[in-house]
């Protein structure tokens, strides 16, 4: 059983802390801050599974991960929610030949419990958008025998990019990334590209189908 005791803080921006109590373990995360405007790109794709907009969530916890396939235009949506103490987690997966959206019940093999601590251990309450990152993603300068100086970048243009949708209590946060496997091994210096790929990889190996409908 988790029982959350939420202080909220407003400094400036609107941001709120929590203490959540699970059994003897107890885990801080004060200063984080949340959105004042919902600027999620999925609210179309919400809409169309009848999922209420994140900002709008009746849940105690609602952490949502959607990942857009940029080759077929489609979506996948993997969703981890607490109602009362109970927690819940459902996928939601784009065809497009044909056009239909299927729903599975998920079940987290390791526990619920452990699943959100370990979401947790990922910073992904407060990890920013990846465009927020742009000073940090630099590799060392080199310089030729001519004199120039060269840096390596990468950009990629196909692949994968991914929404994060949390909702805690009555405050909500979206940020975004993209190609997290690439990006993270490229720059392998910047430990938020770091955490994008746990958190990918987390709900994909913990959470399994259980059922489809």
């Amino acid at each position: 059983m988790i029982k959350l005791l939420f202080l909220l803080l407003l400094l400036g921006h609107i941001s709120f802390g929590q203490t959540i109590i699970r059994g003897d373990i107890k885990i801080l995360t004060d200063g984080i801050y949340g959105d004042n405007v919902n600027n999620s790109p999925n609210l179309t794709f919400n809409d169309r599974i009848k999922l209420v907009q994140i900002d709008k969530s009746i849940s105690k916890i609602d952490i949502r991960l959607y990942r857009h396939h940029s080759l077929s235009n489609t979506k996948t949506l993997r969703r981890l929610f607490l109602i009362d103490t109970t927690w819940n987690a459902v996928e939601y997966n784009e065809w497009n030949k044909p056009i239909k959206i299927k729903k599975y019940n998920l079940k987290a093999v390791c526990g619920f419990d452990s699943l959100f601590l370990k979401l947790l251990s990922y910073n992904i309450l407060i990890l920013p958008n990846q465009s927020d990152l742009k000073s940090k993603m630099h590799k060392d300068v080199q310089v030729t025998a001519e004199g120039d100086t060269i840096e390596k970048k990468i950009h990629v243009l196909d692949g994968e990019g991914y929404t994060v949708e949390i909702k805690i209590e009555n405050k909500f946060r979206v940020y975004q990334f993209d190609n997290p496997e690439s990006y993270s091994r490229f720059y392998d210096n910047v430990t938020e590209l770091k955490d994008y790929l746990s958190i990918v990889q987390t709900f994909e190996k913990f959470l399994v189908r259980k059922n489809n409908r």
